[in-house]
């Protein structure tokens, strides 16, 4: 089922929670008694005094080499709270490291730089191998550049673990090591079906890593692939994560993805393992930057909807769309086949490689061709390219129905293509390509990339383009913490 689209309501709520981190975190906090500590031997000695309700603040300054366990149980409604006296003004550097659990908590404010964690991961929502946190909040954090001495020693930034915990309008940014930006590890009873929530963050910058390694989001890992995540990763902003050819890795099931912007990042969203995701409302713009692409698909019963792609260069694996080859009876870690897989309403264009289709093939034995999958009312405006469906295989599995294709020549006449007039109109900087050819209805389609309704569907991710609607995309001025400003030292 399709979510509806937050890009405005999102706006409002993060701006509304930007300024009740401000007022409520300052030295009291309304219901509850706040308790303001200088060092670290008076947050280890307070922490376990916090009832559903008290907070725990921070002094400003630099908070030098430590590590931080916070535990508590507080109640819905009642957040026990571990804050900021000022949001961004207290720095943890050195070796430090924040891990939490217990039910009900709540961070914000802090920021992580100048130095690297002594462990495996810097912010961690677990405090043992069972200790998780559940119904817990990070908001409107910083980790920058917080990356240990050496490229090839590994680390994450965030570990999620347990259900319900959100990530919200916080800043990752400069990693430059080994290991994942931020891992959700849906392993257990205890953190599968889990429901996090993602959003509103800003992953800025990172440099190419050189090897695998190097994601902004990992979901799960190739061990733990038929497990449900049940993940949400929403109205994200990810710009220049060039870190690897995989910007998100899926490797759980059930995992959602909508609304985010991926700027000018060398990779794909890849739906590596596991099952069921839904990829909707997704903006990626590439601007004719090297090796942008779009989404790279494995596996079964995915729905990848409404969403841009915008002058993406990648190709093969990195292509708008990449539809791998399979390993017969594959292993967990490898390829396994794409069957049953829905790619419906997106609209392409000006790139250099739209579709890409049995990719991989000769790779690996990867000999197993995509099946029932279908790809309809999918417009793709390429003018200046020749070819715009690639394919390293036989397509016999994969089935074409009422899409717009327009290249170098006009209409791209192969199965499954209709001809019809392909007009532009501009929305926020962009040009984008609609049609009024008719979209063939499907039941999960129920909406456009920009959230407006309709009563008969366009083909393409656009429709209604006489009512333009105010929109703010994902970005960098409506995602992470408004009071913070990161200083990109490099961009390629």
């Amino acid at each position: 089922m399709q979510r509806k689209n937050y890009h405005n309501i999102q706006t409002l709520e993060c701006r509304f929670e930007t300024f009740l981190v401000l007022a409520i975190f300052s030295f009291s906090v309304a219901h509850g008694k706040g308790i303001k500590v200088s060092s670290f031997d008076q947050f280890n000695e307070k922490i376990r005094t916090l009832i559903p309700g008290d907070s725990i603040v921070l002094a400003n300054g630099a908070w030098k080499d430590v590590q931080l366990f916070f535990t508590g149980n507080g109640e819905k409604g009642k957040f026990i709270y571990l804050v900021a006296e000022t949001p961004g003004k207290v720095i943890i550097e050195g070796k430090s490291s924040l891990k939490f659990s217990g039910n009900w908590l709540f961070i914000s404010g802090l920021v992580f730089k100048n130095g690297f964690t002594p462990g495996k991961t810097v912010i961690e929502f677990r405090t043992s191998a069972k200790g998780y946190a559940y119904n817990s909040v990070l908001s409107h954090c910083v980790i920058d550049n917080y990356n240990q001495q050496s490229k090839s020693s590994p680390d994450h930034w965030v570990g999620v673990w347990g259900k319900n915990n959100k990530i919200e309008n916080c800043y990752f940014g400069g990693k430059t090591n080994e290991g994942t930006t931020l891992v959700i590890w849906p392993d257990d009873s205890n953190s599968v079906n889990n429901n996090h929530l993602v959003t509103r963050n800003y992953f800025g910058y990172r440099p190419p890593l050189g090897k695998n390694g190097g994601e902004s989001i990992r979901i799960g890992t190739s061990e733990v692939c038929n497990n449900i995540s049940a993940s949400i990763v929403e109205g994200n902003y990810f710009e220049r994560c060039n870190g690897e050819g995989e910007i998100i890795s899926n490797k759980s099931g059930g995992n959602s993805f909508f609304n985010n912007t991926f700027f000018e990042c060398e990779g794909t969203l890849t739906l590596r393992h596991g099952n069921n995701a839904v990829v909707a409302g997704n903006w990626f713009i590439g601007n004719g930057k090297k090796l942008t692409g779009g989404v790279r698909v494995i596996n079964e019963g995915h729905r990848i909807y409404n969403n841009f792609f915008y002058k993406l260069t990648g190709d093969e694996f990195r292509s708008a769309i990449s539809i791998m080859n399979a390993i017969p009876d594959s292993p967990p870690s490898g390829y396994a086949a794409v069957k049953n897989v829905i790619i419906a309403n997106n609209t392409f264009f000006d790139c250099n490689d739209p579709w890409s289709l049995g990719t991989g093939a000769g790779m690996n034995n990867c000999t197993v061709r995509p099946e029932s999958t279908l790809m309809i009312n999918n417009l793709v405006y390429c003018p200046d390219q020749k070819e715009l469906i690639i394919g390293y295989d036989k397509t016999d599995g994969i089935s074409f129905e009422n899409n717009i294709m327009v290249n170098e020549r006009g209409f791209y006449k192969v199965k499954g293509t209709v001809p019809g007039k392909v007009l532009t109109w501009k929305l926020g900087g962009f040009l984008i390509p609609y049609s009024k050819n008719e979209a063939k209805e499907l039941s999960f389609v129920k909406s456009d990339i920009l959230g407006r309704t309709f009563n008969n569907p366009m083909i393409g991710a656009f429709q209604n383009v006489d009512e333009v609607p105010k929109v703010e995309l994902a970005s960098a001025v409506n995602c992470g913490p408004s009071w913070y400003k990161p200083v990109i030292s490099e961009i390629n």
